[in-house]
């Protein structure tokens, strides 16, 4: 069941009832460290929405170090909003999450699906 969406023959339309997440969408700025390394934890605050937050699926993975790493995926669905890149975070709840996919459906500029994957501690996404 797709909490934010409802997709019928024509086109999904966006159930605004369901739209009961506020997040905030963060472009991540590179800034160097005083040993002259580039921390990727400056946050650049691009918009604050109300979206649907839904938990896709996860599971683990074994990492270089040999431990594992837990993947978390999950599906935002909000109101349409220009300039949102694979290349931003959201945050909700002292949560941070890496947008994997921007998809706008139909293309008719009514409503954003963003894939995401949640950041824990053991796993910090870099930026291309």
């Amino acid at each position: 069941m797709s909490w934010g969406i409802q997709v019928s023959r024509r086109s999904p339309t966006l159930n605004t009832g369901r739209l009961r997440n506020r997040i905030s969408i963060v472009r991540v700025s590179p800034a160097q460290d005083s040993t002259g390394g580039i921390n990727l934890s400056v946050d650049v605050l691009y918009a604050n929405v109300w979206a649907s937050i839904e938990a896709q699926g996860g599971g683990d993975s074994a990492n270089g170090a040999g431990g594992f790493v837990s993947k978390v995926t999950h599906q935002v669905v909000m109101r349409y909003l220009p300039g949102i890149t694979a290349a931003m975070q959201l945050q909700f709840n002292g949560r941070q999450f890496q947008i994997e996919a921007v998809q706008n459906p139909d293309e008719r500029t009514k409503m954003l699906i963003l894939q995401c994957v949640e950041i824990n501690d053991s796993q910090q996404q870099s930026i291309t």
